[in-house]
């Protein structure tokens, strides 16, 4: 059965050796930043400004550019001042950010097509594909880009989903288990 071609930037899954998934850290994030965070963004701290931003893919990070972990919801005062819980950090919001932080959790992503050698993949990194996701869904679109599979970069294979139409790890669209590698806590 082919998989869901659905993406859903990363969800928390657990702790790597087991546990359950660690709880989400507070971090500001200020009006100047102008783009939209959506829940399961990989996400960094602007060591210039303090705040939480999208991070990037495709570049081996350093520390300054290093993720702080996957982000999850964020908190503010609407334009009425009524304090409003939302999925996305919208552009330009000064809000106080949830994120998943612990460098040990699990994440489940998307890869973006199939791969042949899937199960040889364990253990492997990978970088990530990443794609705007909007205010409408407030989701993240962030995919594994599975043809970086082997080289040196931001996430590391712990496994493959286990769930009815997302698991063939032969097909495109299969849900990977992983770590952030290039963690800045880690």
């Amino acid at each position: 059965m082919a998989n869901l071609d659905a993406p859903f930037g990363f969800n928390p899954l657990g702790k790597i050796g087991g546990g359950t998934a660690s709880a989400d850290s507070a971090y500001p994030a200020l009006a100047g930043y102008g783009t939209l965070i959506s829940q399961g963004d990989l996400v960094i701290i602007d060591e210039g400004s303090g705040g939480v931003q999208n991070g990037a893919a495709n570049a081996l990070h350093t520390d300054a550019t290093a993720a702080i972990g996957i982000f999850w919801g964020s908190n503010f005062d609407d334009t009425n001042g009524k304090p409003t819980f939302k999925n996305t950090r919208p552009a330009s919001q000064a809000a106080t950010c949830f994120v998943y932080d612990d460098p040990y959790q699990v994440f489940e992503v998307q890869g973006d097509t199939a791969t042949a050698a899937a199960v040889t993949d364990l253990s492997k990194t990978g970088d990530m594909v990443v794609a705007a996701g909007t205010a409408a869904t407030g989701v993240s679109n962030t995919e594994l880009d599975v043809s970086t599979i082997g080289s040196d970069a931001n996430l590391r294979i712990v496994g493959f989903s286990t769930a009815v139409g997302r698991n063939d790890n032969t097909a495109i669209n299969c849900v990977y288990n992983v770590l952030i590698n290039e963690h800045k806590f880690k």
